[in-house]
């Protein structure tokens, strides 16, 4: 009876794993000239090499970027059109959507320099050789990192969010000048509360 929960317990833990496979991510990052740091803010982004046969090359599509410019990504085949195209592939070159150097990247609103607040980086990473992505941070934001398969299987990215702090969540860069002063006031309170 025990065996078999702790092997229900196992599966379910296994499973639930499996859920926890991130496409996007979008933490708030803060820009050098907002608080401050000795660090430029950035992402960097890591695709790990992949182990595959000589005649195939599986590509990741990746996009960065900050999050009001979340309309600027993919286009509509009409302008009722309820879903996006996504990523440029053949059929959507012979449409016009996108360029052929373009194949396996992330559709992008032909306005997009003019209309963005940020720049909008797309890439096709080949993981055969992946090349490592650094997107530097100039404003203060919502920033996002998506991924998508194109033409591999499954793939493993590491994703490291910067802030001029280091790797302190931008949630709490405003507490820091809050703690300083908490930790003044313990050792005020230790050296003269004795």
């Amino acid at each position: 009876m025990k065996a078999g929960l702790w092997a229900t317990v196992l599966g379910m833990s296994l499973w639930t794993a499996g859920a926890l496979e991130v496409k996007m991510l979008n933490p708030g990052m803060y820009s050098r000239s907002a608080w401050g740091g000795p660090v430029d803010p950035y992402i960097n982004v890591m695709f790990l090499p992949k182990e595959v046969p000589a005649d195939q090359d599986p590509v990741v599509s990746l996009v960065i970027f900050e999050w009001k410019d979340e309309d600027l990504i993919g286009v509509r085949e009409s302008p009722d059109a309820e879903n996006k195209i996504g990523i440029c592939q053949d059929a959507y070159v012979q449409k016009n959507y996108c360029n052929e150097t373009d194949i396996g990247k992330f559709i992008i609103d032909p306005d997009s320099t003019t209309k963005s607040k940020n720049m909008i980086e797309t890439k096709a990473i080949h993981l055969k050789e992946p090349q490592t992505t650094k997107y530097m941070i100039r404003k203060t934001g919502y920033y996002c990192v998506l991924t998508d398969k194109f033409s591999a299987g499954e793939f493993t990215a590491v994703v490291e969010f910067r802030n001029a702090y280091g790797e302190l969540p931008a949630t709490q860069i405003p507490k820091l000048p809050f703690y300083g002063g908490i930790t003044i006031l313990y050792a005020l309170v230790a050296v003269y509360g004795s």
